[in-house]
């Protein structure tokens, strides 16, 4: 006697030394799909009749088919799981609960993102904590949100994907950034993380980016939006002083709500970066070209383009703010010049007392007028 054991996710996928004994009397338990023993030109169901040559089932624990292992029936079954086979479970589960579910059936993109939020922010504490129990379980969340949005997005009218785009996308990516890895040479960290800078900047050109801010999400962090909105303007050659102080001096308080305040100061930066480098645009181009016409990126812009094109205003609270700081450090200067002149003058006493320290004044800083949020 031989079992014949299947996949239960593929039960008409039948490993390949079992397909000549099917051709003969089969028998098959009640979980098996009837569109498998239909194929068949001799079976019948289990516990009917005389028990037949073959069994073929999908579920090893079957009572048939334990008690027939035990009897010392010969064993046909399919491979053993690869690696990644539950996510394919959990996509079909995921489809199941959009399709029959009564709160997933309702849920959009939208309504979804405060739990995205809230399942990443969880995660990042599994993390911190080093609870791997916990890690893992958090990623169990987090991978819920990613298929819970691709399996929305496949009930889209308009430019509908799926979980499979999803990944297609991701190995394209991968693919494109680390081709040396993936291709199995050996390089080292700095030629990797040269690859995939270059890859980078590459996919930035081919997706002719009419900004430097362009593909910087607003919904991220205050502080994190902040410090990706500096470093992508300091690498395109913005001059420092034309980053507002309120940008990079964080006030806490209980008074003020600090997220909210950095956030709108960030905004109406990245608003003025992006009027800035539409007005350089249209200045290289001049009149003979429609603005709507234009699909040239804006390329790398040098400091005196910044400087010409940014609002006088701000330019001049700019050159205010780093003549004050310049003065400032004059200023201090002087009272140390002062203080070791007077420190000469009245070495005995200090020498008589060494616990005594001069501190010099600091200036207070005076809070910037933020502008409203355009």
């Amino acid at each position: 006697m031989t079992v014949v054991l299947v996949d239960p996710r593929r039960p008409s996928l039948v490993p390949v030394e079992a397909v000549e004994l099917l051709s003969g009397e089969v028998q098959y338990t009640e979980e098996m799909p009837i569109a498998v023993p239909w194929s068949l030109p001799d079976a019948h169901p289990a516990y009917t009749g005389a028990d037949a040559p073959v069994l073929l089932s999908s579920d090893p624990n079957h009572p048939a088919v334990t008690a027939r292992l035990a009897a010392g029936a010969r064993l046909i079954s399919a491979p053993a799981r690869q690696r990644g086979e539950r996510l394919v479970d959990a996509v079909a589960m995921m489809d199941k609960l959009r399709t029959a579910g009564p709160w997933e059936s309702e849920q959009t993109h939208d309504s979804l993102r405060r739990y995205l939020l809230e399942e990443t922010y969880e995660l990042l504490d599994a993390v911190r904590s080093g609870d791997v129990e916990q890690v893992r379980e958090e990623l169990g969340d987090l991978l819920l949100q990613v298929l819970f949005h691709a399996r929305i997005a496949e009930d889209a009218a308009l430019l509908p994907f799926t979980i499979d785009d999803v990944a297609d996308t991701l190995m394209r990516k991968l693919g494109h950034r680390v081709p040396g890895v993936l291709a199995g040479e050996s390089i080292s960290l700095q030629d990797q993380l040269a690859q995939w800078e270059e890859a980078k900047a590459s996919e930035r050109l081919a997706k002719s980016r009419s900004s430097v801010l362009d593909e910087v999400h607003t919904g991220q962090p205050a502080l994190a939006l902040a410090q990706k909105v500096i470093q992508r303007v300091s690498q395109a050659g913005l001059p420092a002083e034309l980053i507002p102080e309120e940008l990079t001096t964080i006030t806490l308080s209980t008074e003020v709500d600090a997220e909210n305040d950095l956030r709108a100061a960030v905004l109406d930066f990245v608003d003025t970066v992006r009027d800035v480098e539409k007005a350089i645009a249209a200045a290289r181009r001049g009149d003979s070209v429609a603005e709507e016409l234009d699909v040239t990126p804006v390329g790398f812009v040098t400091e005196d383009e910044w400087r010409a094109h940014w609002p006088l205003g701000e330019v001049a609270e700019a050159e205010a703010a780093a003549s004050e700081t310049a003065s400032g450090s004059e200023s201090e200067s002087g009272s140390e010049s002062g203080s070791e002149s007077e420190s000469e003058s009245e070495e005995p006493s200090l020498l008589e007392d060494p616990q005594e320290s001069v501190v010099q004044p600091v200036k207070e800083s005076r809070p910037k007028k933020r502008k409203g949020r355009r």
